[in-house]
């Protein structure tokens, strides 16, 4: 019998693709970059899963988008470089790893997207670039 329990348990794992939520994470850092060059950085705050708002207030993520945005301008092009797709108690969460070309440089970002019920909400954001500690 609990050799039944764990094959069945191992079919239901396998059942679960990795990575076939990146889509979605995707399609939510193109939306992500449209409202940041558009400047509606409390909208992004407001759609941004519960563990974004525990770890920042609305005024420091609205801060730091500003800057990003202020220093680097528009974005014109990003590539994904990498991702990681992974359950746990804690929930799902689609992390992704671009290399974003804005007008004024490039930059490292990494996202956090927290997934429930086939919609992803920001959970994590970190950038990286030389642009935003020049001038």
């Amino acid at each position: 019998m609990r050799k039944f329990v764990v094959a069945t348990m191992l079919c239901g794992l396998a059942a679960c693709s990795a990575g076939e939520d990146v889509p979605i994470a995707n399609k939510a850092v193109a939306r992500f970059h449209m409202m940041l060059d558009a400047g509606q950085n409390a909208q992004i705050y407001g759609d941004s899963a519960p563990e974004m708002k525990t770890a920042a207030s609305e005024a420091k993520l609205t801060t730091l988008l500003a800057a990003v945005h202020r220093k680097l301008g528009t974005v014109t092009k990003a590539e994904q470089t990498g991702w990681n797709d992974q359950i746990n108690t804690g929930g799902h969460f689609v992390t992704l790893n671009y290399t974003t070309t804005y007008a004024r440089g490039e930059a490292a970002e990494t996202f956090v997207y927290k997934i429930t019920d086939g919609k992803a909400q920001l959970a994590g954001y970190n950038v990286n670039s030389d642009a935003l500690i020049v001038n």
